[in-house]
């Protein structure tokens, strides 16, 4: 195990070397004969399986159809959680699902792989212009126009990892000053009726009042995580500031939590359950994280806690979201921000 990981920098270097000088298609004329009432088939390639990675491609996969509303869209990721993430975007036709674990499953891939390969696409997007993979996917790709990054356009250039694949999309079908001020689809989950409308009687079943509710997901991954004294400060504050609200803590899949189980939580493994309970609340706090994205993918606004990740790169976005630095923003200045939102 350790001599494959002190191979992925190497690893790294040859891939970037080489998926570097992907250039996108240059046939303008033929890329002019794409009206928006195409009946055209598109590939997304974003071979990740976190939950956060695939939910930062559904601005993409909404524009895609906004631009062809005709368009029949497939998309190569990682892991089975796809085909729950995207349950309800019907015009997505197709989802090849790739191992999580490539190695250990090289036979299934392959042929996935080959798979991928026979179908026939007018268009294949990268869904990020960092990863390696998913270039190397729409490379691989049969697709008569390819789109790997904003090629020679770099005006307004957004830096978030969500907006960025959309300036790639519409740039390489236009002018990059047409995205001026430009109103970046948000991301989604697309929650039914039937799944919001549980979702609230999930949510009175819990507290049995009718208080709005707050949100707050204690967990993330690795430094991105705050401490327990840092969240007790801030647990503390809720309660005393908003003692008119629900406070309920969403469990990560892990179990643990950096108040203790202090509140009132809930436990589930069911991400659309979550995504419809968050829709119920008024507000949803927590650190970078999926779960913070599966929030930003509802209408519950959301805050997002950073102290390590760049929140330029990752952090909510459209309605009233956005991102607070925990580093310098104490917890009494974070109240009178949540107070300016909700009330």
């Amino acid at each position: 195990m350790m001599s494959i990981k002190i191979l992925n920098p190497l690893k790294r270097r040859i891939f970037n070397f080489l998926t570097n000088s992907f250039q996108n298609s240059k046939n303008k004329e033929q890329i002019k004969r794409l009206t928006k009432d195409s009946h055209i088939k598109v590939l997304i390639s974003r071979p990740n399986h976190r939950l956060g990675n695939q939910l930062l491609i559904t601005p993409l996969v909404q524009e895609v159809k906004k631009q062809f509303p005709n368009s029949e869209i497939h998309l190569v990721v990682n892991g089975n959680l796809s085909s729950i993430l995207f349950s309800e975007f019907h015009y997505v036709e197709k989802i090849i699902n790739l191992p999580k674990k490539p190695f250990n499953n090289i036979l299934t891939y392959l042929s996935k792989t080959i798979n991928l390969m026979s179908n026939k696409y007018d268009i294949a997007i990268s869904g990020t212009a960092d990863s390696n993979s998913s270039k190397i996917f729409v490379k691989l790709s049969r697709a008569k126009f390819k789109i790997y990054n904003s090629g020679t356009n770099h005006q307004n250039k957004p830096v978030h990892i969500a907006k960025y694949p959309i300036y790639n999309f519409k740039t390489f079908f236009g002018s990059a000053k047409d995205l001026i001020d430009y109103n970046y689809t948000k991301l989604s989950i697309s929650l039914t009726n039937e799944e919001i409308k549980t979702g609230n009687q999930l949510l009175k079943g819990l507290f049995k009042n009718d208080k709005d509710t707050i949100c707050i997901f204690t967990y993330a991954t690795g430094n991105k995580c705050h401490s327990k004294e840092w969240w007790y400060e801030l647990y503390e504050k809720l309660k005393s500031n908003f003692n008119d609200f629900n406070i309920l803590e969403i469990l990560p899949v892990e179990n643990v939590s950096q108040i203790n189980f202090l509140s009132t939580h809930l436990y589930s493994k069911d991400l659309r359950e979550i995504a419809s309970i968050i829709e119920n609340s008024v507000i949803f706090l927590g650190a970078d994280s999926g779960m913070m994205h599966l929030s930003v993918s509802t209408n519950t606004t959301t805050v997002g806690f950073f102290n390590v990740t760049n929140p330029n790169l990752y952090g909510p976005y459209g309605d009233k979201n956005q991102s607070i630095n925990t580093n310098s923003t104490p917890i009494n200045e974070i109240m009178e921000k949540i107070k300016r939102l909700i009330r």
